[in-house]
């Protein structure tokens, strides 16, 4: 009798759970279509009401069991609501996201057209070229004496430009010329800016060959200074025009200055106990002279070593 009561006890337990859980699953979907947000805390608060109301019919032992059986009910629902409204919450954000990202690789290609518009640099013909130089050089057999000019030392055809040389090459100097002479993005300048340092120094003789200005000290606005080269080595010897001059700045350093940058290919030859002129080429409408000590190189071969001949003048 005992085993014949439980077995009927199970079986009205079961009953009840089977139609509690399609009864309020019913009434959850219909709520969740209504009112999503409330969905979950209202079909919970269903499943304690009916849990109060079998407890307080059924006996004690089987208070247990549909307890435990409403629990899995409320959890099976709740996390079938949850599933629904995260299911539909990710729709939501995944539409949005999808928008989003539409409008970012808009932005991104626009930004890729853009940068590429800004990187693109024009490719010009020969025959473009050729004329700009063409151009260029009306324009310097015609031209004054004027400091953009001289501060020239020449141009050509490089690669899809037109490469500029300047004695004294400084951001200022090449928009000089390019408003004076010519402007275009076709002209390029040499990338390496002045003032350059360089604190080198030599020797004033060497087996017999020595150099010395003529002068010690030059007036402050000289354009031209004048260097002995003479010859005790007791054989001939030949010297050329090459030469570079440095100036020492405010820090300390020795800078190159604006000189002559091109030479004649020509040797002047020397008999022992002869002297010969090196003349120099100072540019103060380029880079105005400052008072001080001036070093003057010459380099050359002698007796099969290279050597580095120095002497120092003063602008005062």
């Amino acid at each position: 009798m005992g085993w014949a009561k439980k077995m009927m006890d199970y079986f009205w337990l079961y009953h009840l759970y089977d139609k509690l859980k399609y009864s309020i699953f019913a009434k959850e979907i219909k709520l969740f279509r209504s009112e999503k947000k409330y969905a979950i805390r209202v079909h919970i608060s269903l499943h304690v009401k009916l849990l109060l109301l079998t407890t307080m019919k059924l006996k004690t032992k089987l208070n247990a069991i549909i307890l435990g059986f409403t629990m899995i009910l409320s959890m099976q629902t709740a996390f079938a609501a949850c599933k629904l409204s995260f299911a539909a919450q990710q729709k939501k954000v995944a539409t949005i996201s999808t928008k989003k990202v539409a409008g970012g690789k808009k932005k991104v290609a626009g930004g890729k057209k853009k940068i590429y518009r800004k990187a693109s640099m024009r490719k010009y013909s020969q025959k473009e070229l050729n004329q700009i130089m063409r151009t260029l050089e009306r324009k310097f057999l015609s031209a004054d004496n004027s400091s953009a000019w001289r501060n020239i030392v020449g141009f050509g055809i490089g690669n899809n430009s037109i490469d500029v040389s300047l004695r004294w090459n400084t951001k200022e100097k090449q928009q000089e010329f390019r408003n004076q002479i010519y402007n275009s993005s076709v002209i390029k300048f040499g990338d390496k800016l002045d003032p350059v340092i360089d604190n080198k120094t030599g020797v004033s003789s060497y087996n017999g060959i020595s150099i010395k200005a003529e002068s010690p000290s030059y007036p402050l606005g000289s354009t031209e200074i004048k260097i002995t080269i003479t010859n005790h080595s007791g054989k001939e010897f030949m010297y050329g025009e090459a030469y570079s001059i440095t100036a020492q700045g405010a820090d300390g350093n020795w800078f190159v200055v604006p000189t002559d940058c091109s030479f004649t290919a020509i040797g002047h030859v020397l008999s022992d106990g002869q002297s010969g002129t090196i003349t120099a080429h100072l540019f103060p409408d380029i880079l105005p002279n400052k008072p001080g000590v001036y070093r003057f190189f010459y380099e050359d071969n002698i007796d099969g070593n290279k050597v580095l001949l120095m002497t120092t003048f003063e602008l005062e």
